[in-house]
């Protein structure tokens, strides 16, 4: 047993304090969690401004028909 906790208001006092800072951090750690997620995860990102559109659109045909290349 902690020897800290032998006092009843010490005991008590840990009781309430330890599951309330616990909900806190998690509540933190959530909140910075969903500020992290991309707004919508079906999208995809635009391709680099070096790459044209055609050979965007071909490597994305290469893609789609299953074709990798080799």
């Amino acid at each position: 047993m902690i020897p800290f906790a032998d006092n009843f208001l010490a005991g008590s006092l840990l009781s309430l304090l330890l599951p309330i800072g616990l909900l806190i951090v998690i509540a933190i750690w959530f909140a910075r969690t969903v500020t992290r997620l991309p707004g919508d995860p079906g999208t995809t990102a635009e391709p680099p401004p070096s790459v044209s559109a055609a050979q965007h659109d071909a490597a994305r045909a290469q893609i789609d028909t299953g074709s990798g290349g080799s």
